[in-house]
């Protein structure tokens, strides 16, 4: 199959540790999208369609999020604000990266939602399967690994996401 040699691919070129924290990142993402939707709080749609609303969790948690409680969660915001991942666009009939740009007074819990679904964005539509995902020497890696600390944080300040992320599945 042809999904196979890709995958052969990626088995030969990205690291054991760089490959469990993509599945890592998947996997968490993808469930807290889940929980947000659970909470129906964080969820818009009716009979057709449901998708997680990010914002409203964003505005939910904003005057609890500290990002001073640890120097691992001080590190991982600074890193994603600071090295931000980019988003593609086309130019020239080229696809291209480019900055994503924020009104002048868009918070920085803003930016980080939108910055960590940006990530997840340009791993899912494989815009990020080149490169390398070592630790300490990747700034993908640290994007990735830095996006799983915040969304554990924002977790920790809202019980019943938390609830719904850690529930069984059925």
């Amino acid at each position: 199959m042809i999904t196979d040699i890709f995958l052969q691919k990626v088995d030969n070129e990205i690291a054991n540790d760089g490959k469990k924290l993509i599945v890592n990142f998947f996997i968490s993402f993808s469930r807290f999208e889940c929980a947000l939707k659970t909470s129906i709080v964080f969820a818009n749609g009716d009979e057709n369609k449901v998708e997680a609303n990010w914002d409203r969790f964003v505005v939910s948690i904003s005057q609890d999020f500290n990002p001073d409680i640890s120097k691992e969660l001080k590190e991982a915001v600074e890193y994603i604000i600071e090295n931000p991942p980019k988003i593609q666009a086309i130019a020239n009939k080229q696809l291209i990266w480019r900055a994503r740009v924020f009104h002048q007074n868009t918070s920085d819990i803003n930016k980080l939602c939108l910055h960590i679904r940006d990530i997840r964005n340009n791993l899912f539509h494989g815009g990020k399967f080149n490169g390398n995902y070592e630790p300490d020497i990747s700034r993908n890696y640290i994007l990735i690994n830095s996006a799983i600390i915040i969304l554990n944080a924002w977790l920790a300040l809202n019980d019943s996401v938390k609830k719904d992320f850690v529930s069984s599945f059925n």
